[in-house]
């Protein structure tokens, strides 16, 4: 019936028609469900690349890098509450509670190219009117720590002053995070971490390395980052375990308009300049290369050399982490304690030219009794040990997190913990290898 229908109104609309303006009106009708065909099968590709159901943009997160992104653009664009339905454009958009992303398709059409320049400016280098912006951020949390400084530690704050720098120096896996997260929670500190990461498991000991070393050293105690590509270069490919630790900078770049100013080398250098505390942790850096600085009074440097029990540092190197096996600098008990060795004539000597300026911490101290150690190592850096301080170091050492980078953990429970970890026999191994060391710094040697 219905086929026969439409062949009868067919006939009543061509029939009266002329066989040459029939045949036009059937290419003209041709002609116009191809078109419209054409952009059917146009919106359903479109609809097919960013498919949209009732509620909700199922391929946004995927296709703009995350909800969170796209909903920060809405609420750009609307200067509202991304959490709730809003007009934009003059068209409502629902922003979906739970996935956080934008739910009217029209929206996302229109909006499209804005939001893919919002993700464009997080991979280009940072421009200077964002690097001003993110300094503003660093500027206002110093300021706000320089406030609340007691008259102890306010004097480093003085203009002109020199600024206090701490080199902290040990070797892998003797807890050196720990220590120098405790002093980076110190306000007013920028936390240079590990700046020879560069040369990987690796020691400085001599020579060219050396060389370079001290003058990359000497540089960004003194804020100067402009020409140190290879520096920079790791830490954009490393941002995290670079500046990760240095938490000012790191919030101002990530909430500043473009993260990659953490990149620029005017924007380190200034902000840097902003903090009257240079604070150094390395474990790749022996420790007779820090005379130069110590020799140098102006330098206002004082050193804290780190030391642990070197068959707990085996025993950590050999149990919590995978790149250290094949390299002779990390995995030799014989190639530590040569470097122990030295390095412990080297501080016998620089604590009687510099008493006040060069102490020892032995990590076991720290361990089993953190609270009264960081207030004697903080009042050797003439800084406070401040409650914030206090409670920092009481949340970092009464928990067990068994992360190897974890500076959450029952400290006092890993002091003897190689005893259980290490065989019998690489212990006298490692004893073997280490008796002069164990010897001057008094650990107890296990019978044969």
């Amino acid at each position: 019936m219905r086929v026969a229908a439409i062949r009868m109104l067919r006939r009543a609309l061509l029939g009266s028609l002329a066989p040459r303006t029939r045949q036009t009106v059937r290419t003209a009708a041709i002609a116009i469900l191809s078109a419209l065909a054409l952009v059917a099968i146009f919106h359903l590709a479109k609809l097919a690349e960013h498919p949209v159901s009732e509620n909700v943009v199922d391929g946004a997160g995927e296709d703009w890098r995350g909800g969170k992104e796209f909903a920060k653009a809405v609420a750009d664009a609307g200067g509202v509450n991304p959490v709730q339905d809003i007009w934009v454009h003059g068209r409502k958009v629902a922003i979906h509670p739970i996935l956080n992303v934008p739910v009217d398709r029209d929206f996302l059409t229109q909006d499209v190219e804005r939001i893919r320049k919002l993700n464009r400016k997080q991979s280009r280098p940072a421009n200077s009117t964002e690097v001003e912006k993110t300094l503003e951020l660093v500027r206002q949390t110093v300021e706000s720590d320089r406030k609340q400084m007691s008259s102890k530690s306010l004097r480093l704050w003085s203009p002109g002053e020199t600024p206090l720098r701490v080199l902290l120096v040990t070797t892998w896996r003797s807890g050196s995070t720990f220590l120098g997260q405790v002093l980076a929670n110190h306000p007013g500190v920028f936390h240079h971490y590990e700046p020879f990461s560069s040369r990987g498991v690796r020691q400085v000991r001599s020579g060219r390395d050396a060389f370079q070393a001290q003058q990359l050293l000497h540089r960004l105690m003194d804020c100067q980052f402009a020409g140190q590509d290879e520096y920079l270069n790791y830490t954009r490919s490393h941002p995290e375990d670079m500046l990760g630790h240095n938490k000012v900078v790191w919030d101002a770049c990530h909430n500043g308009p473009n993260a990659n100013a953490c990149f620029n080398a005017t924007f380190l250098t200034k902000a840097c300049q902003m903090f009257p505390i240079q604070l150094v942790k390395t474990v790749r850096l022996r420790l007779n290369l820090t005379q130069l600085f110590l020799n140098d009074e102006k330098m206002n440097m004082k050193v804290v050399f780190l030391v642990r029990d070197p068959r707990a540092t085996m025993s950590s190197r050999y149990n919590s982490v995978s790149w250290c096996s094949d390299k002779p600098d990390c995995s030799s008990p014989e190639v530590l304690c040569s470097d122990l060795q030295a390095d412990l004539k080297v501080a016998t000597a620089l604590k009687q030219l510099y008493p006040q300026r060069f102490t020892m911490v032995k990590y076991e101290d720290l361990a089993t009794d953190p609270q009264p150690q960081i207030n004697n190592l903080m009042n050797f850096l003439g800084l406070e040990f401040s409650q914030e301080i206090a409670r920092y170091v009481e949340e970092h050492t009464q928990v067990d997190v068994n992360s190897p980078w974890s500076t959450k953990r029952k400290s006092s429970d890993r002091v003897s913990m190689w005893k259980k970890q290490l065989p019998l026999q690489e212990v006298h191994t490692i004893q073997n290898a280490c008796e002069s060391v164990l010897k001057t710094l008094k650990y107890e040697v296990i019978g044969q």
